[in-house]
């Protein structure tokens, strides 16, 4: 491996970064708004808009795959850099409700999305130029790849300028319209033009997971948006419309997830890796880079198209769903199911796959949808796509058996798995509801509760890290049991707001959130027992190894139905609350007792890398929740400032983990035998990263109420002082997380980092005495403490900074 300057050459054998996944999770929040904007204006002029916006977004994420196939993005000055694009695009993500049409007050947004984009195509190219300086070839190739992006910048300049001096309202509208097409246009065909000379892929494994990556990031937008359509930390009657409907449209995103995930991703990996030179650059253009798009815009058609028509189920309307929207739903089924079908027609050469049934079916139901309840349209459609995998077991099984003895090798991983991942991403929307039912009620109580919640949440997620690193399978019963966990945690996710206080109408909320969480511990314990039972060597847990669980669920249950007053879900129950602490204590220390003994981690790697994730997911929900807290205030000076700071301070905690204790956590375990690897396991993930990601929940509430309180005024105004619990709930987070990363370090190296301990310092002093200035001056003196820490340690560890953290799988 060579490296240019501080910029590192990526080799053969490179893996996607835990960095990369930071950053797509920015590409998480920017989707989001993308959907969010679009459903609020969804005719024939908004429509068109959201998917113009779409495409330029996902040709600022291309580059950084290609870009990735090149250069370390996690080592050397890379991280710097990533993290300044990650502040841009999530500045470009705000900005989308006004990258058409500007709003009064502070910046002109049209011309802030249009800098933006500028400076992370600019960027990425810049870095593809450095890393070829020492090569005559690559430089001059990297030097004809900058005429589409300047072309298309200079487009969308003109898109911001240019249609503010027509009077015309409607001609304006069409202008800005047409000059952002010509920018697509420009970006678009410069990379058809310019052939496959300009293509590098280093690593295939690398190239189809990042891909494959942010497909999922795509189900992931999905199962968000079936959340979002009945509100965000709102206590919306739970009836049983409301929840069959979410149980339907992660139905309809799981049936998405396993055409993709089945067979194609892991054959077109293999296709690609039998041709080599301009034959695989193409290859890996066209699939990847143009093919996947169509995919990608299906599935965020399918979340608008699910948050309209949940929408509906909220609203208990008895009109029937809108023709646009049926049209957006059904149309983004099938144009996902096209690209998959165009995807493995390009990389395998086949056609009549399982994908073209579906697109059949799906056409043939659309005449029907009109006319037919919500939640037999939805039924009928996930029916529709789950006949894919239907067909693939009968149809279409000589040729699926033969695909999938093929890819077996390629399947066989230490990494976490697609389907693991796809259940991760649900806890976004779970970290999302969290951190907004505490600013929704910001007193101690509504903190409290808002941290019981999350408690539970983190025993169910622990639950199945400890199944899946017993069972490494994929065949369809567990990934349909991986499903079935997703959208019972989806609907849980739902009832949070309600799970320790019920509301008046639907059902009782309290008593759902126990249900939904009691059938996912009990089908973690079914296929325990399932596993136990079908291999012999396997070592069998006694039935007493579930009693801990059982007990926790009986405590909840008595507590959900307690009869207490019903009305406000603010108001805080003590004997409920009691009956939850005890339930959880009963579940954390019991099974801490028993599990040790019956479980055991057997990759290191695996486990590590699971856990590194949750920290990631945890980090994009405090992007994401930061946005949320602007997304309707016109663009300003301030605002940008605290995004890059909030930014800033989130990636000083991202290096306070990744920068060496995930690592150095991770050969610790790999070094251990089995026995105390699983203690270890237990002590320094289940328990220790709980506070961790606590404390990260914690900060995005702050982050989520300072952003709150900017407003669109001039820079120089620096505004209220933030909400006083917001305000502990920024500086203790970030003590919090601190705390629980220098208790990790200890449990897995027996030593600790005096910095760090300068650092909680330093951040507990200034928690006081920051009371009382404005919001913006507090983010900027607690993120300018973080990053010198992360300053500071980067110098001292400059050797092995050079070296960088080893990447994730």
């Amino acid at each position: 491996m060579g490296g240019v300057g501080r910029i590192q050459l990526a080799g053969d054998a490179g893996d996607v970064s835990r960095l990369e996944l930071f950053l797509d999770l920015i590409f998480v929040f920017a989707f989001l708004n993308v959907t969010g904007v679009t459903a609020e204006q969804l005719n024939l002029s908004g429509l068109p808009r959201g998917l113009l916006l779409l495409v330029l977004l996902w040709w600022c994420w291309a580059p950084f795959a290609w870009l990735g196939s090149t250069v370390r993005l996690d080592r050397g000055v890379m991280p710097v850099v990533m993290f300044g694009l990650s502040a841009t695009l999530f500045v470009m993500g705000l900005t989308v409700r006004e990258a058409f049409e500007d709003r009064p007050g502070g910046l002109s947004g049209p011309l802030v999305f249009a800098v933006g984009y500028l400076l992370v195509r600019g960027t990425t190219l810049t870095v593809a130029a450095v890393a070829a300086a020492g090569e005559a070839r690559p430089r001059r190739l990297a030097r004809r790849a900058w005429p589409p992006p300047l072309a298309g910048a200079l487009f969308l300049l003109a898109a911001a300028l240019v249609p503010a001096r027509v009077p015309d309202e409607v001609g304006r509208e069409w202008i800005r319209f047409a000059l952002v097409g010509c920018a697509i246009v420009a970006e678009y065909g410069g990379a058809m033009l310019l052939g496959a000379d300009l293509w590098r892929i280093g690593s295939i494994p690398y190239w189809a997971e990042r891909h494959g990556l942010i497909i999922l990031i795509g189900f992931g937008e999905t199962i968000i948006s079936v959340g979002l359509s009945q509100g965000v930390a709102t206590a919306q009657p739970l009836t049983p419309e409301v929840l069959a409907g979410a149980l339907l449209g992660v139905a309809l995103a799981g049936a998405l997830w396993w055409t993709y995930f089945d067979v194609a991703r892991f054959a077109a990996e293999q296709a690609l890796e039998r041709v080599v030179g301009t034959r695989r650059a193409l290859l890996g253009r066209d699939a990847y880079s143009f093919l996947h798009l169509p995919m990608m815009t299906g599935l965020i058609m399918v979340a608008l198209g699910l948050k309209k028509v949940l929408g509906e189920l909220q609203v208990g309307s008895d009109k029937p769903t809108p023709l646009l929207t049926l049209l957006v739903l059904h149309g983004g089924v099938a144009l996902y199911l096209l690209g998959l079908v165009l995807f493995e027609v390009r990389t395998l050469r086949i056609l009549g796959r399982s994908p073209v049934l579906g697109i059949l079916l799906v056409a043939g139901l659309a005449p029907l949808a009109p006319h037919l309840p919500v939640l037999a349209e939805l039924a009928l459609l996930a029916a529709a796509v789950g006949a894919t995998a239907l067909a693939d077991l009968t149809v279409f099984r000589r040729r699926h058996r033969r695909l999938h003895a093929q890819i077996g090798p390629a399947q066989e991983h230490a990494g976490v798995t697609p389907k693991e991942l796809f259940f991760d991403l649900v806890f976004v929307y779970a970290f999302l509801q969290v951190a907004a039912l505490m600013a929704d009620d910001p007193t101690w109580s509504g903190l409290a509760r808002g941290l019981l919640v999350l408690a539970v949440l983190w025993q169910g997620w622990c639950a199945y890290a400890w199944l899946a690193a017993e069972v490494r399978a994929e065949n369809a019963v567990v990934r349909l049991v991986m499903v079935l966990v997703v959208a019972l945690t989806a609907m849980i996710t739902l009832a949070s707001p309600q799970a320790l206080d019920d509301s008046r109408g639907g059902l009782p909320g309290p008593l759902v959130f126990v249900a939904c969480y009691a059938a996912i511990r009990l089908l973690h314990l079914a296929s325990f027992g399932l596993v136990a039972w079908q291999n012999p060597t396997w070592r069998t847990p006694p039935v007493r190894a579930a009693t801990p669980t059982l007990v926790a669920l009986g405590l909840m249950l008595v507590a959900a139905l307690l009869p207490l007053p019903v009305g406000d879900v603010r108001q805080f129950s003590p004997p409920r609350v009691a009956l939850w602490v005890l339930a959880i204590a009963v579940d954390v220390l019991g099974n801490a007792r028993v599990g040790v003994r019956h479980l055991s981690v057997r990759s290191a790697e695996h486990w590590a890398d699971r856990h590194s994730l949750i920290i990631i997911i945890g980090l994009g929900e405090a992007v994401i929740s930061m946005g949320t807290a602007v997304v309707y205030t016109p663009i300003s000076a301030r605002i940008v400032v605290a995004a890059f700071l909030g930014t800033a301070l989130l990636a000083a905690l991202w290096w306070t983990y990744f920068g060496w204790d995930s690592t150095e956590g991770e050969r610790a375990l790999a070094a251990a035998d089995l026995r105390t690897r699983t203690r270890l396991a237990r002590d320094a993930y289940t328990w220790l990263h709980l506070p961790m990601v606590a404390g990260i929940v914690l900060v995005s509430l702050g982050l989520r109420k300072t952003m709150s309180v900017l407003g669109s005024r001039g820079f120089f105004e620096l505004g209220p002082p933030p909400y006083p619990l917001a305000h502990a709930a920024l500086f203790g987070g970030v003590l919090l997380y601190l705390l629980g990363v220098q208790a990790f370090r200890w449990r897995t190296t027996g030593r600790g980092r005096p910095a760090r301990q300068v650092l909680a310092l330093v951040v507990a002093a200034l928690l006081p005495l920051t009371a009382g200035l404005s919001a913006l001056l507090a983010l900027a003196l607690l993120a300018a403490a973080c990053l010198a820490l992360t300053a500071f340690e980067a110098l001292r560890d400059h050797e092995r900074a050079a070296t960088g953290p080893v990447p994730s799988r």
